[in-house]
């Protein structure tokens, strides 16, 4: 049964997700710093407990919000010391797109493995062609912590992904259609089949 991970770039963004219930919100401001909305995020976890907040590329501003995680990519990870990603108190997970990336992050403590892209995505800039679903399923597969499915996933490829027995869906762009709580809990029901 694989859940939604619901990658957001505003607050107006955020709170929509929050009052749908997303099993899984990752704050990724690339516009507009967090830092002036710390108060209200800082609020998140324990007035949204169905929801598990996670943040990009930040983990000392995830740990200051108490968010359940944080999420980093392969450079954003480097700029730690191994052991300091190790003793993060939240759920730690790292971007991948080869073998060598996931031993990497399973070394630095990734309780979480995002992999992707599986389809082409026009989100970010991206220098790995796609994944595509049979290298999802290999990886979901042997990984031995649950696998975040990202890249170019839209309602209509959804089906071969959650067939892969991925854990979690990260989607971007196919949710700005998404204007209120019940549409997207429509989708959320469409994840878990």
């Amino acid at each position: 049964m694989a859940e939604l991970y619901a990658i957001v770039g505003t607050m107006e963004r955020a709170r929509l997700m929050l009052a749908a219930g997303v099993p899984y919100l990752q704050l990724r401001f690339k516009a507009s710093p967090l830092a002036p909305h710390r108060a209200e995020i800082a609020e998140w976890t324990p007035r949204y407990p169905r929801t598990r907040l996670i943040i990009n590329d930040d983990l000392a501003f995830a740990i200051a919000v108490g968010a359940w995680g944080a999420h980093l990519g392969q450079e954003d990870a480097m700029r730690y010391a191994p052991a300091e990603l190790r003793r993060a108190p939240l759920m730690l997970g790292v971007s991948t797109h080869d073998e060598a990336e996931r031993a990497r992050a399973l070394d630095w403590g990734a309780k979480l493995i995002g992999f992707g892209p599986v389809f082409a995505t026009a989100t970010k800039a991206v220098t790995h062609a796609p994944q595509g679903i049979e290298r999802l399923r290999e990886t979901v597969r042997r990984s031995p912590v649950p696998v975040i499915a990202i890249g170019g996933i839209t309602p209509e490829n959804l089906g071969p992904v959650v067939e892969t027995g991925v854990a979690m869906i990260a989607m971007i762009t196919a949710l700005e259609p998404y204007r209120d709580a019940a549409s997207l809990q429509g989708l959320m029901q469409a994840m878990r089949g």
